[in-house]
């Protein structure tokens, strides 16, 4: 086995002091570009391996039904798609309770007059609308040009008087200290 490997060694004509010195040569870079390649690769196999089997289970439970259809099961169809009528019923309550209470909540944001207008439009469009309405125009806070900052007086500095003047920067000295 030694000698095996010394002649695989020889044969290459590389020693383990040049492995080595390759290491170093390494474009990491370049592999790991092709990790990301083979990771997106195989995450797109298994997606499309979960649609066949999604699709594959879809396809089981119609032609099961076709069959009970032809076979005149009725009794046992019939009790089959209770059982997935109940367990789909009470989700389908939540969900209904939390779209009247989600469209109520943003109903009331709007104006008396829109809310009846808005009444049976989607949640999404809701949500725009309270959110557009609701959006300030203009923000009280941000600086104006020619606007004092901050004081009683808010006026721009082209309209004060001296008086305004003195006082404004007497408040905006005191503020600083």
């Amino acid at each position: 086995m030694e000698t095996d490997v010394t002649t695989t060694d020889q044969a290459t004509g590389q020693t383990p002091q040049q492995e080595s010195q390759n290491d170093s040569n390494v474009d990491y870079k370049a592999l790991y570009l092709e990790e990301v390649s083979n990771s997106k690769k195989l995450r797109k196999r298994s997606q499309e391996a979960e649609a066949k089997v999604t699709e594959f289970t879809k396809t089981q439970e119609t032609n099961k039904v076709k069959q009970m259809k032809e076979q005149e099961k009725f009794q046992e169809l019939s009790e089959e798609l209770q059982k997935q009528l109940d367990t789909a019923l009470p989700y389908k309550e939540r969900w209904e309770d939390h779209e009247n209470t989600t469209r109520e909540n943003l109903l009331s944001k709007l104006p008396k007059a829109d809310r009846e207008k808005f009444a049976g439009e989607s949640l999404q469009v809701l949500k725009y609308m309270t959110e557009k309405l609701n959006e300030p125009n203009s923000n009280p806070t941000q600086h104006k040009p020619g606007m004092s900052r901050a004081g009683t007086i808010n006026k721009p500095w082209t309209e004060m008087t001296d008086e305004e003047k003195r006082i404004f920067y007497t408040q905006r000295a005191n503020e600083q200290n």
